[in-house]
């Protein structure tokens, strides 16, 4: 529970907004009760039992505390008040008025209900009860019922608001550059983190801090690569902003285009050997297997290149291919042997591709075709 902190009952001055007594039944005193018959009395004061205090927790809107107690005495029990104090400094006592008792014994017991204001203020504030008896013999008592919590008003549940996403500029040539990338993003209760997620080409991603440059505007850069090889490179970019509970709302930004840089060298030229493959008539249920060779023809200190090579699909095979196919890494000069596989399951030509897909995303189109016959 937050709040101002909470002093002792007797420090909160008698409050002027008083909590409304909603009702209490009232009985008549019993004759006895205007007198006590000091004889044999013990001249203690009231006890308490059976003290109960509803809710123990109550929405920003407030609602109705509910009170009840046993008091006991060797007199008559003269009075019954009941104080309130809140955390904030709020304060108010009122009567409570007895629904049952013992005539006999003095015993009796008290209930009322009382009104809780609502709770305009983030944090909540609790209301502490407690209860002082007074019997007709000037002896009193003092119990303390409880705490009754009003939770604060809840937090906004509205996400950032977004606009304006930026990547600039939207193309560079083939020797890459500095990128900018904003977002202007309000919150009712602040924005407390911007960023950038950028996509590169090989699907991999990168988280971008935007910094303020005002109130309301977020910006960072992005360093790109040069693009040494024969296609364009494509970044995607999508932009995000957070609240300071958490919620979030995200807009796509473009995307950032690296232009190719001529021709690749021949450093970064993989080939694929033979152009293409015919395996001829293979029987159904039977199997097929021919080898490629792929290859890095490129000149020593260039660096090597890797990726994963993979098929079509049925009714041609890689043999150890996992979910993406099998990967490899050939430096400079290298090459590396595959096994490819032709299972017909139907009759008739079936046709198929070998695909060699690199981590750089150069040679997007590399492969082969692959020709079958399925035959009974």
């Amino acid at each position: 529970m937050s709040g101002a902190g909470v002093g002792k009952l007797g420090r909160f001055r008698f409050g002027v907004n008083a909590l409304a007594l909603l009702g209490a039944l009232v009985l008549a005193a019993p004759a006895g009760a205007a007198t006590c018959q000091e004889e044999g009395s013990s001249g203690t004061g009231p006890v308490f039992s059976e003290v109960s205090l509803t809710p123990a927790n109550l929405p920003s809107e407030g609602g109705t505390g509910q009170i009840s107690v046993r008091v006991a005495d060797d007199c008559a029990i003269q009075r019954v008040i009941v104080e309130v104090a809140s955390t904030e400094g709020f304060y108010v006592g009122f009567e409570l008025l007895p629904i049952e008792e013992d005539i006999n014994t003095y015993h009796r017991i008290y209930r009322g209900a009382f009104q809780i204001p609502a709770n305009y203020q983030e944090w909540s504030v609790g209301y502490q009860v407690s209860i002082t008896a007074t019997d007709t013999d000037g002896a009193f008592g003092e119990v303390y019922a409880g705490e009754i919590d009003v939770e604060g008003v809840p937090q906004f549940d509205e996400p950032p608001y977004i606009y304006e996403p930026s990547a600039r500029p939207h193309t560079f040539g083939g020797s890459g550059g500095t990128a900018r990338i904003g977002v202007t993003a309000t919150d009712l209760r602040g924005v407390a983190n911007a960023y950038a997620i950028v996509t590169y080409p090989n699907n991999s991603e990168k988280e971008v801090w935007l910094e303020p440059v005002s109130a309301t505007r977020f910006e960072g850069s992005l360093k790109l690569p040069g693009n040494p090889g024969g296609a364009p490179r494509v970044y995607s970019v999508s932009v995000f902003a957070e609240d300071d509970i958490g919620q979030r709302t995200g807009g796509y930004a473009g995307t950032i285009t690296v232009e190719p840089n001529g021709t690749p060298s021949p450093g970064f030229l993989l080939s694929l050997l033979p152009k293409y493959w015919r395996f001829g008539s293979v029987k159904i249920g039977a199997e097929g297997l021919h080898e490629v060779v792929l290859q890095n023809g490129s000149k020593v200190g260039t660096g090597a290149v890797s990726g994963f090579i993979r098929t079509s699909g049925p009714p041609y095979f890689l043999p150890g291919a996992g979910p993406e196919g099998i990967p490899f890494t050939l430096k400079p000069g290298e090459q590396q042997t595959f096994g490819v596989n032709f299972r017909p399951i139907s009759w008739g030509r079936q046709n198929g591709r070998l695909m060699v897909v690199r981590t750089d995303g150069n040679q997007p189109n590399l492969g082969i075709s692959l020709f079958g016959w399925g035959s009974r």
